[in-house]
């Protein structure tokens, strides 16, 4: 593992200045950034991006200019050895191809680790792990390394780089999830959703957001029982199990919950009739989101209105609004659209409803 903390890797993790000011009496002209411009860099101006276990970057190594490569050529050699074998021959690679730009002489050390790197991504921890190449456009083929993205985010965020990656995602899940190994199928599902979310994009439709689901169905009692019918033995400690798998709904969440029901199915060979008498344990578990918004709708003859609807609606139509009920009524209406909703009789309620729905 890469461990940063505490550690001078590059010219800027160097907050003492112990060897900038040896540096300095030999290049005083030497220009060195502040905090600001670093922050400005992008991450492709770093000979080393790395990518922690919990999905957080650090650039390592900044070549965007003679000065920076200059500085980051010293600091390598002297502090290589404190990154992972791959870490450094990136960071190596990307060193010198800068020093090549701006004629400076690379260090024995940048020359001696130099292998060609595609991009200057390195995840920390996982060197054993296929890397997914954030530079190639993704295919379906690579979106299938489900395991790999199921494992660790931070290979969905480079697989699904664009909101037409993820589209495409989706179109592989729904076509072959059943192809998917049960385990990872939700796993893989909620990174699609999750990095819907982080691109701006609405959530997911379809089977990816059946298995992304973190919340109970209903009918997960009518699952549980379809179980028991089909236990062919009456063996003690597996009824035992059975129920105290029926009870721990209360304390574990849904996507727990679903992780302990495949593993009761496992031990107890129900996994066979998946797909035929059983439904997998995720879609066994996993409703629909709830509406947040339940219980705080209002509904006419003629509309039926969400709480952020009626606000937009306050704001939209507020000139609209104002010529049937008034200014006083309509400022009051858009500064506190459901409680004036509320107040108001129920023929009020119907022209608000006809405005809306565009009939007023």
């Amino acid at each position: 593992m890469l461990k940063l903390a505490n550690q001078v890797v590059d010219a800027y993790d160097d907050v003492e200045r112990t060897e900038l000011r040896k540096l300095a009496q030999l290049r005083p002209d030497l220009m060195y950034m502040n905090a600001d411009e670093r922050a400005a860099l992008h991450d492709t101006d770093f000979a080393l991006s790395v990518i922690t276990k919990k999905a957080s970057k650090l650039n390592k190594f900044p070549v965007d200019g003679p000065d920076n490569t200059f500085l980051s050529n010293h600091f390598f050699e002297l502090h290589h050895d404190r990154l992972p074998k791959l870490a450094a021959e990136t960071a190596a690679f990307h060193i010198k191809k800068a020093c090549e730009r701006h004629g400076i002489a690379p260090s024995p050390a940048v020359v001696g680790m130099a292998k060609e790197a595609s991009s200057n991504i390195y995840y920390e921890g996982t060197e054993e792990l296929r890397r997914v190449d954030p530079v190639q456009d993704v295919t379906l083929d690579k979106i299938a390394a489900v395991k790999d993205i199921s494992d660790n985010y931070t290979h969905a965020q480079y697989a699904f780089k664009t909101p037409a990656h993820v589209k495409m995602a989706c179109q592989y899940f729904e076509e072959k999830h059943t192809k998917i190994p049960v385990e990872y199928r939700h796993k893989y599902a909620s990174a699609i959703q999750q990095r819907a979310k982080e691109l701006g994009m609405p959530v997911q439709g379809g089977t990816v957001a059946k298995y992304a689901s973190d919340h109970y169905s209903g009918q997960v009692g009518a699952h549980i029982r379809a179980r028991l019918s089909l236990l062919e033995v009456a063996d003690p400690a597996l009824r035992e199990s059975f129920e105290k798998l029926a009870g721990a709904k209360k304390e574990l969440t849904p996507s727990q919950f679903a992780v302990v029901l495949h593993g009761f199915d496992k031990r107890a060979g129900l996994s066979r009739y998946y797909g035929g008498h059983l439904t997998d344990p995720f879609l066994a578990t996993f409703g629909k989101e709830p509406d947040p918004y339940a219980g705080m709708r209002f509904k006419t003859a003629s509309a039926d209105l969400s709480v952020d609807e009626l606000r937009r609606l306050a704001i939209e139509k507020h000139a609209q609004i104002k010529n049937y009920f008034g200014q006083t009524l309509a400022d009051s209406f858009k500064a506190d659209p459901t409680t004036i909703f509320e107040s108001l009789p129920m023929d009020a309620k119907e022209i608000i409803g006809n405005i809306a729905g565009g009939l007023a």
